[in-house]
């Protein structure tokens, strides 16, 4: 099995146009450190993880360029949004 990021939502509760969809990029680093991504509604497209400790770091990862917000929490770009992780085949 694999397991897979499904994004529910801003954290903060706004629009969110990634609604439903699954990771299939994301840079933690890009934008200075705001982090950018792509993400798919086609779940055989999302970046692949070998088990939920992986995908839950993954989404967890502070930036390198910038590790620290302006209020001293570090910056974990991805963590704006929420998030499930799902286990998936390998056949998809």
């Amino acid at each position: 099995m694999t397991y897979i990021i499904q994004c529910w939502g801003f954290a903060d509760g706004s629009d969110c146009p990634m609604e439903g969809q699954y990771v299939e990029t994301f840079d933690h680093d890009a934008y200075g450190g705001q982090g950018y991504g792509v993400f798919t509604s086609d779940p055989s497209k999302a970046m692949r993880f070998k088990n939920t400790t992986d995908a839950f770091e993954f989404w967890n990862k502070v930036s390198t360029v910038k590790p620290i917000r302006k209020d001293g929490k570090p910056n974990k770009p991805l963590t704006a949004t929420t998030v499930s992780i799902e286990r998936i085949g390998e056949d998809v």
